[in-house]
């Protein structure tokens, strides 16, 4: 059986923003490129993701909050994990399993 690397099946044309966006950026982005989540970089490094659902929370919380006044870095999701193009899907899949993604 062929072994499949993770870089045989992810996607390299992706939607990201930069830390220093806001949550008003980040909703309009979200829709506009219809995903649910996106990473977040700064100097062309991971630094957190965020999802549709996180910006809904944080509505639902708060419900006065201003969008354009929130950075997404506030929100954002910083437990990320990442893995190498060349490793194998099994070797991801067991690290998604042991960090509960």
């Amino acid at each position: 059986m062929r072994r499949i690397a993770v870089g045989d099946v992810m996607t390299r044309d992706f939607v990201f923003l930069e830390s220093t966006a806001t949550l008003h950026e980040c909703a309009k982005k979200i829709v506009r490129e219809r995903v649910n989540n996106i990473p977040i970089t700064k100097n062309k490094r991971l630094k957190g993701i965020i999802s549709s659902r996180d910006i809904l929370w944080a509505l639902t919380k708060k419900p006065s909050l201003n969008l354009k006044k929130i950075n997404v870095m506030d929100i954002a999701t910083r437990k990320v994990a990442v893995i190498t193009p060349s490793a194998d899907i099994s070797q991801a899949l067991l690290k998604m399993r042991s960090l509960n993604f």
